[in-house]
């Protein structure tokens, strides 16, 4: 479910479907929805990984591009609660960018610190599930 972004919030909440594997084609999609769901406007993400359990090579290279995974973004929070989405967090985290991204195993860390990176401390979280 999709909903429009609020007016003046640029901070973006994702969360994945369970056992989550993705493919080239469901990375696309992924990215594909929260460029839509931003209008194409950058934004800071904070995106719960701890469901997602594999990601392709063709997947990863893709995610890791700038015209692909990270168009956009201002800012990323990662969430990972078990050791492969912590893994498939730090991927990213070391991936060359023109943002800052780190790596939080709860929701509240992770927003906390979003709100204070992006200096937005009052702001509301738009959710893209």
């Amino acid at each position: 479910m999709l909903s429009t972004p609020e007016k003046g919030c640029n901070i973006v909440f994702v969360e994945f479907d369970a056992n989550l594997k993705v493919d080239l084609q469901m990375a696309r999609e992924i990215v594909s929805c929260r460029i839509d769901f931003t209008n194409n406007n950058k934004h800071y993400l904070i995106a719960d990984m701890s469901n997602i359990r594999h990601v392709t090579p063709e997947a990863k290279e893709f995610l890791q591009n700038v015209e692909g995974g990270l168009k956009n973004i201002l800012g990323a929070a990662l969430i990972a609660s078990n050791p492969v989405s912590a893994l498939i967090a730090n991927i990213f985290i070391k991936t060359p960018k023109n943002f800052q991204a780190k790596y939080f195993s709860n929701k509240r860390d992770a927003s906390t610190w979003i709100m204070e990176y992006s200096k937005l401390s009052g702001n509301k979280i738009m959710r893209l599930a």
